[in-house]
């Protein structure tokens, strides 16, 4: 079992190596980003990334309080779901799910599962996973943004 602190140590380690790693690459309109951070721009739409002991997984989690408004986000996703899936390949979507502080939220994610962030021989496999992800939901998002955008308001 590891302590809180080499925990925290690993994951630290773990997300910086990876946006080093990630330098590399610029958002698909060109400007350099904050992978590890990804700018939706848009209030209460957020891209997550998540690593444990068994599994990697990248979420974009539609956060808004207010569950009527939550669940017009998610229904806008689904109208362009095709899109997405063409773009981004197939995630799992959830309009009913709770985030790591167990509040309301509607996620759309991709698992990768056989990783371990506490053994860094899988690690370049997790950073391959999120690159690839990252990298189609960015030409996705790139294109499809402002109709979220137009919701916010």
């Amino acid at each position: 079992m590891y302590s809180k602190h080499q925990i925290k140590e690993t994951k630290q380690l773990f997300y910086t190596s990876f946006g080093k790693y990630m330098g590399k690459h610029r958002s698909t309109h060109g400007k350099k980003i904050k992978w590890i951070n990804y700018p939706t721009k848009v209030k209460h739409i957020y891209v997550r990334l998540y690593a444990d002991h068994k599994i990697a997984k990248v979420m974009i989690e539609l956060q808004h309080k207010d569950e009527e408004i939550r669940s017009l986000f998610f229904e806008q996703f689904m109208q362009i779901k095709t899109a997405f899936e063409n773009m981004a390949g197939k995630w799992n979507w959830n309009e009913n799910s709770t985030n790591d502080i167990e509040l309301p939220c509607s996620r759309i994610e991709i698992t990768k599962k056989n990783v371990n962030i506490f053994d860094k021989s899988t690690w370049a496999s997790v950073f391959k996973f999120y690159e690839e992800n990252l990298i189609k939901f960015d030409s996705f998002w790139v294109e499809f943004k402002d109709v979220f955008k137009q919701l916010e308001d």
